[in-house]
């Protein structure tokens, strides 16, 4: 057996068990180490739901007092930085990597991946089962509507909705 998967399967394993409990102050603390050991940087007081998912736990940049509701799923291939104050919404999947489609109907399964950073910025609300793709950002206070998908960066204090999302008006 290749030590390398047997490795990646036990960190998901471990993860998976410790990223299903409640979302307890002593336990949030348990989940952030885990994640600061993996590499990655986690500011002060993060809430965890259960059912969060980081794969791979690693390139994962994440500011202070950010809310993770349950079931949200994070790619990290391509890197992802959260700033302070964020609520991410139940079901969000934040995506920064994808597959390649290949050229001239070239095979999907060997094509590759892609992978650009998701920034988003201090003081966002990102309602429930949004979906982000990779390469956007989301500006400072900006609020993404329950639904959308992210296809473009959203601009700093404004309101976006739809699929794919579009600017809904601009906050006062």
């Amino acid at each position: 057996m290749d030590i390398k998967y047997f490795f990646i399967v036990c960190v998901e394993f471990f993860m998976e068990c410790l990223f299903k409990l409640p979302r307890f102050r002593f336990l949030n603390k348990f989940k952030k180490t885990f994640l600061i050991l993996m590499g990655n940087r986690v500011g002060k007081k993060p809430v965890f739901y259960p059912g969060v998912w980081i794969m791979p736990p690693k390139n994962l940049s994440v500011g202070d007092y950010v809310d993770f509701a349950k079931d949200v799923l994070i790619t990290t291939g391509g890197k992802v930085t959260i700033g302070d104050r964020v609520l991410i919404g139940y079901g969000t999947k934040i995506l920064s990597s994808n597959h390649t489609i290949p050229q001239n109907r070239g095979e999907i399964f060997y094509s590759g991946h892609i992978h650009k950073e998701v920034i988003v910025k201090n003081d966002v609300w990102i309602g429930a089962n949004v979906i982000i793709l990779p390469g956007v950002t989301i500006g400072e206070g900006a609020v993404v509507a329950a639904g959308s998908v992210v296809t473009k960066n959203v601009k700093e204090f404004t309101i976006v909705g739809g699929i794919p999302a579009k600017l809904i008006k601009e906050r006062d």
